[in-house]
């Protein structure tokens, strides 16, 4: 079997058993990420990302050094509306605040576990697009 299918079918049959278990999923990635309008890079970094599926949602939580920490998930409330962005190819999800705009994405590729995300901050009280990017591990 090919390793970029093995990868892809073993992303796919966690995201299976976590729907049964509601247990989360735990990928680690070193990403690089900058802000849409600087020409500087943000320092690389390492970060885990935690998928966990509730129901018919998606939950993301990706954990490491500002600013590249984000929570998203395709829930639908009063104040956020989500989006699913799972195909047969990637897995993932947006989240944007209806109110101000702020939005979150993140993919993932499912057959080469390559990450595309992007997180509005806050930065000296304007909103700033960081878009990141980076290679995962396949979970143990």
């Amino acid at each position: 079997m090919h390793h970029r299918t093995r990868q892809g079918w073993v992303l796919g049959s966690m995201l299976l058993a976590s729907v049964a278990l509601a247990q989360p999923i735990r990928l680690q990635c070193e990403v690089e990420g900058k802000f849409a309008d600087a020409e500087a890079k943000a320092a690389p970094a390492k970060v885990a990302i935690e998928l966990q599926v509730i129901g018919r949602h998606l939950y993301f939580t990706v954990i490491g050094p500002r600013p590249y920490e984000m929570r998203v998930s395709t829930l639908v409330t009063e104040d956020y509306e989500g989006t699913n962005l799972t195909s047969a190819s990637q897995l993932g999800a947006r989240r944007r605040h209806r109110a101000s705009g702020q939005e979150t994405s993140l993919l993932i590729e499912r057959g080469s576990i390559e990450l595309a995300a992007h997180n509005d901050v806050s930065v000296q009280g304007k909103l700033q697009r960081f878009k990141y990017t980076g290679k995962c591990k396949p979970p143990a």
